[in-house]
């Protein structure tokens, strides 16, 4: 037993030095680029950042160490002691190598951010795709080659000499212990191997961007580059699968013509060179918006599907008091979501574009999140002047969101980590009362008009609500228990669906109670619906309700909110009501104007109208044609010119949007 004791505290000393050594560069990084914290204000937010970057440090030893793990409790199942020597002098040539790779990716990440401010990140593929003897150039004349080499070599001596010395084993009368003993060390360690390697006993592992300050330097030292580098190869992947999709939708250098159809034009009336300046519209002048420049309010609740708001009473009181706003306002039901997932529909909206299916491939996590676009949702309110924040409930790092927010424009990104640390949280990030909060002092300072975007989290499995909230009665009715798949998990939901909406209905009563009542717009929808229970009609499925409150003084005339429309509609809509002879860019249209009641729902690889559907399945190359029933059920038919002019209309939409994405933004 006390020959075991050894070379298990051999083993795990070694890896502590090495946690050390990561450590030690996590302070050399901080030292080096973060100068300017203020350690009076943030010295707590230091330590959070140091403890957090320690749990990542220590799953990426433990991901190290399963192999060499598995490894010696097969020598421990065996019973064989004389493989004891032989397993420490393969270990000391193993940690050599994998920990001085691991140090040298660190030295490697240590001048990329010298370069990018970012850690290790997709861009690290350009070496090869772009101009790589220029970029030779660069780092020949910005780094000293030399020392980083020496750097490089110190650390694969490091690692050998400190694994040589701590890994001695000398011959002696070695003898492992009984069998239950090596089986119970063995369980030991492959358990502390597996929650070390996932980080935390959470249900979610350990992410790889941490908000653990509302200083974004702070939350770039918490980071390990291993994993930031692993999310690159990832998302390399992804990109080998983005299609062409203009040649997929038939226009494969012809892009001009994908803009005619569009547009209903000649293709002599696109531009040659820049074909989607045919794209820019105009807002109309209005008088009042010009005045009062409104504050605009968009808020995107997580899974906020529409068909569940029919089952509404005050015993299934789904609603709460957003009924009472639902009543007064402006409602569009016939609406749906363009993506079945948050990130899916992230995207459509901040690019104010339809967005391209069929690919696993995301912009914020490509290549093109670092470019700023000018047919993003926020660009017409930042030339108009207004203060443009994206807000978070939950962490900016996911999914590269906050960088993706940044980059297209917008002055402010708030994320849990700059909210205030006292608001509890759910899983996925503060819960909505919060974030309304915290939009509402958003809105409240500086001068000048808003133009606020925010995503909401807590509606988003596994649910849990503040254990202040009071859950309202919430009596499933027989129509709907009948569909429904699983009885607890749809009880649980539909208590955050309520809270949800309940607190989303203070916001608002907090709004019109305000002073900002009269010079503030509010729009309201989901990112996508949910599928708790059986619905047999594509549009039931997919809908999610699109809420406008819009101050009596710019509140249009003629309303029909029984018309299609999407989420490639919003922005539009938001243009023509807040902002006065202003250019945008968008593949959508105002839910107000009269080309409204011929609009489409564009969902997925669908388009769908009053009248009929198609499904076009890129990837497949493959067309699909239905209408349908009196309950919008989907029946399969023959093609029809309703067909023919919803085929066109979405292919050269789609062809738009990959040549806008690839081929404009700086």
């Amino acid at each position: 037993m006390k020959g075991l004791k050894k070379v298990v505290s051999k083993l795990v000393f070694v890896n502590f030095l090495f946690l050390l050594f990561m450590s030690a560069y996590r302070f050399i990084f901080f030292i080096h680029f973060g100068k300017s914290v203020d350690l009076r204000v943030f010295g707590f937010d230091v330590f959070k950042a140091f403890f957090m970057g320690a749990r990542l440090d220590l799953s990426v030893i433990a991901l190290i160490n399963a192999p060499a793990t598995l490894i010696f409790v097969v020598i421990l199942i065996l019973g064989k002691s004389s493989l004891v020597k032989p397993f420490f002098s393969f270990i000391k040539c193993y940690y050599c190598i994998l920990i001085g790779l691991i140090l040298t990716l660190f030295c490697t990440d240590f001048n990329f951010y010298s370069y990018f401010q970012d850690h290790l990140n997709i861009l690290v593929f350009g070496l090869f795709e772009d101009d790589t003897m220029a970029l030779i150039q660069t780092f020949c004349q910005n780094y000293n080659l030399l020392l980083i080499g020496a750097c490089v070599t110190f650390f694969f001596t490091t690692a050998f000499f400190a694994s040589k010395l701590i890994l001695k084993f000398k011959e002696y009368n070695f003898k492992l212990p009984n069998i239950f003993v090596r089986l119970g060390v063995s369980i030991l360690s492959v358990v502390f191997i597996a929650i070390s390697i996932r980080g935390t006993f959470a249900m979610y592992p350990i992410g790889v961007y941490s908000d653990v300050s509302s200083n974004a330097f702070i939350n770039q030292t918490a980071i390990n580059c291993f994993y930031t580098l692993q999310k690159a190869f990832e998302h390399r992947e992804m990109e080998k699968q983005d299609l062409d999709y203009a040649a997929k939708a038939g226009y494969k250098d012809n892009i001009r013509q994908a803009f005619a159809d569009f547009l209903g034009k000649s293709v002599n009336d696109i531009p040659m060179q820049n074909p989607e300046q045919s794209l820019v519209f105009k807002t109309a002048y209005n008088a009042r918006a010009e005045k009062l420049k409104p504050n605009v309010v968009f808020i995107l609740m997580e899974s906020f599907g529409g068909n569940l708001i029919k089952y509404n009473s005050p015993k299934f009181n789904v609603l709460g008091g957003l009924k009472k706003h639902f009543d007064e306002d402006i409602v569009f039901y016939n609406f749906a979501s363009e993506g079945r997932i948050t990130i899916e529909t992230i995207e459509a909206l901040f690019l104010n574009i339809v967005f391209k299916p069929s690919v696993s491939m995301r912009i914020p996590q490509s290549k093109y999140v670092f470019r700023e676009y000018p047919f993003a949702s926020v660009a017409p309110y930042k030339k108009k002047g207004y203060d443009a924040s994206f807000i978070y409930g939950g962490s900016s790092g996911w999914r590269n969101i906050g960088t993706f927010a940044s980059n297209l424009g917008f002055n402010k990104v708030l994320g849990e980590g700059r909210l205030k640390s006292s608001w509890s949280k759910g899983s996925w990030g503060v819960y909505d009362e919060y974030l309304f909060d915290a939009i509402f002092e958003d809105l409240a300072s500086g001068s000048c008009g808003k133009f606020i975007f925010a995503l909401t989290t807590s509606n988003h499995s596994p649910y849990t609500l503040p254990k202040s909230y009071k859950v309202m009665s919430l009596e499933i009715p027989d129509s709907l228990k009948e569909k429904i798949y699983d009885m607890d998990e749809a009880g649980k939901r539909f208590a955050t669906y309520q809270y949800a909406n309940e607190t989303l209905a203070r916001f608002i009563d907090r709004i019109k109670n305000s002073k900002y009542a009269d010079d503030t717009i509010i729009a309201v929808t989901g990112d996508h619906s949910f599928n708790l229970y059986q619905i047999d009609s594509l549009l039931e499925r997919v809908k999610v309700p699109f809420y406008l409150y819009i101050p009596k003084s710019l509140k249009p005339k003629n309303i029909d909110a029984s018309v299609f429309g999407s989420h490639l509609d919003i922005m539009p809509t938001l243009y023509n009501l807040s902002l006065s002879n202003e250019n945008f860019i968008s593949e959508g249209i105002d839910l107000f104007s009269s080309k409204a009641k011929d609009n489409s729902i564009v969902y997925q690889e669908f388009i769908m109208d009053k009248s009929c559907a198609v499904e076009w399945k890129f990837l497949d190359n493959k067309a699909s044609y239905y209408v349908w029933d009196k309950n919008y059920i989907l029946k399969n038919s023959q093609k029809t010119n309703e067909h023919r002019r919803l085929e066109k209309h979405f292919l050269s939409m789609v062809a738009i949007s990959d040549y806008l994405i690839k081929n404009t933004g700086d």
